[in-house]
């Protein structure tokens, strides 16, 4: 790496390298791990610090993914720090490693680099670990990882050092995030979204390995939804961040989402709809030939998926996102002479916003069973938009009224889903070219079709019980 052009331009100072022993110690019953802490033992040269870190966000105190884990308590001794009860503990994991740390060269403005390598050890097995820590002016940070994650296989980590080590020695840890993000009452629009793009970046981060592995469709899908998540916070904050830096980077999550979507589609079709029929007609050689041929189209959309995950713009996308959320770029663009929109509590904002994406799903009106395919299609969408808002706030909100508005949400969206389901199948077998033309074809459609009774009356009972619902952010 300190071959590279990006490296060598920055004309930093000679590397000082200095031992680094760092021991994890936890309960035998892993009491610390499980509420998302880890405590450290550090050792530099003659100095010994104990460190007690997190190994996730804590509600309301979100850290954004790429940055250290946050400092709960330090001290010389373990005694100092007062865990009381979380006793007797035992050491679980550790590292040695070599720290280099490279002194800022005048052209560089202050720009700090260390390089932390070592191996990770535990009864379980070890493995070799790399860090590279940066510190510094936002925009230098950022430059630098992208130039060097086009040469080398650079990216944000996943997990925190604690965590890697805690899952060497064998130990379940909790993913940093997954799911929806948890916002709290004090927060900001800007510390609102920050902690959202951090999440869902970190919930990416999380499945694409699975997903890169292929052997089961979930991954595929959690990272489609948090993917579409982020493009629907990017349009639901756009009010309140005055930065093109979320535009461009919404361009690069619908090329990953273009090629997670194939993927999707085969793996319902295939393991749902396909193997429904199969099991129907288990000796009807077209219908087999079909899947077959639906089959191999999987492969192949998973191979180009692969494709996709293992290559620098991938590495970059993820650095991009994690840049995003820790500098708020929109920040240091706002006016200085007025209120910055990005100021605003987050409970007003919420309200606002929410208000905006209700109005447009109402507008479909009562009877949306008369209304044609394509009208469906797009209150679906907008649905689907205001459901992904609902979530973002709705630990703002409390009381039952959020969980029951997201519980009927959800069933109309279900529902719109489902006779989507023949219109999907459709474009599938155009596909599959010749074999989509086939009489095969023609039984999975009808198969889908005749499970497509009554889906309409279904849809418009859940649409007219979720029109009645209470908006649950007044």
């Amino acid at each position: 790496m300190q071959r590279l052009a990006a490296w060598t331009r920055l004309r930093l100072g000679r590397a000082r390298t200095s031992k680094l022993r760092l021991i994890w110690h936890d309960t035998v019953a892993g009491t610390l791990a499980r509420d998302g802490l880890a405590l450290c033992e550090r050792h530099t040269g003659r100095d010994t610090v104990w460190r007690l870190e997190r190994l996730r966000s804590a509600p309301g105190a979100p850290f954004s993914p790429g940055q250290p884990a946050p400092l709960v308590a330090e001290a010389a001794t373990l005694d100092a720090l007062n865990l009381g009860a979380i006793t007797p503990l035992v050491p679980v994991a550790a590292c040695d490693a070599a720290l280099r740390s490279f002194a800022p060269a005048s052209t560089a403005d202050g720009l700090r680099v260390r390089i932390l390598t070592g191996t990770l050890r535990a009864v379980a097995g070890e493995q070799p670990v790399c860090r590279l820590l940066l510190a510094g002016a936002p925009g230098q940070i950022e430059a630098l990882a992208l130039a060097l994650a086009q040469e080398v296989r650079l990216a944000v980590p996943p997990a925190a050092l604690a965590a890697e080590a805690l899952a060497t020695a064998g130990r379940e840890v909790a993913p940093r995030a997954l799911g929806a993000p948890m916002l709290a009452r004090s927060m900001t629009a800007s510390d609102a979204f920050s902690a959202v793009a951090g999440h869902l970046t970190d919930v990416v981060l999380h499945w694409a390995p699975h997903a890169e592995a292929g052997v089961a469709p979930e991954p595929v899908h959690q990272m489609r939804v948090a993917l579409r998540r982020l493009r629907s916070a990017q349009s639901l904050f756009r009010r309140a961040l005055t930065t093109t830096t979320a535009d461009a980077i919404r361009h690069d999550l619908r090329l990953l989402l273009n090629a997670l979507g194939p993927c999707r589609d085969w793996d319902v079709f295939v393991a749902g709809n396909g193997r429904a029929a199969a099991a129907c007609l288990p000796d009807d050689r077209p219908l087999a030939r079909l899947l077959a041929a639906a089959e191999r189209k999987r492969q192949d959309s998973y191979s180009a998926l692969r494709e996709q995950l293992g290559s620098p713009a991938f590495r970059c996308l993820g650095l991009r996102l994690a840049c995003l959320a820790a500098f708020r770029p929109w920040e240091a663009l706002a006016e200085p002479a007025a209120p910055a929109p990005h100021s605003v509590p987050v409970l007003a904002y919420a309200a606002q916003a929410l208000d905006r994406r209700w109005k447009r799903v109402l507008e479909a009106g009562d009877d949306i069973a008369a209304l044609p395919p394509h009208e469906l299609h797009a209150l679906r969408i907008e649905g689907k938009r205001l459901r992904y808002a609902a979530e973002f706030f709705a630990p703002l909100f409390p009381g039952h009224g959020a969980r029951r508005f997201l519980r009927r949400i959800a069933t109309v969206q279900d529902r719109l889903g489902r006779l989507n389901d023949n219109t999907v199948a459709g474009q599938l077998m155009a596909d599959l070219g010749g074999a989509g033309r086939s009489y095969a074809s023609g039984l999975v459609r009808g198969f889908i079709a005749a499970g497509q009774r009554g889906a309409h009356s279904k849809m418009e009972r859940a649409w007219k019980k979720f029109r009645r619902t209470d908006s649950f952010w007044h």
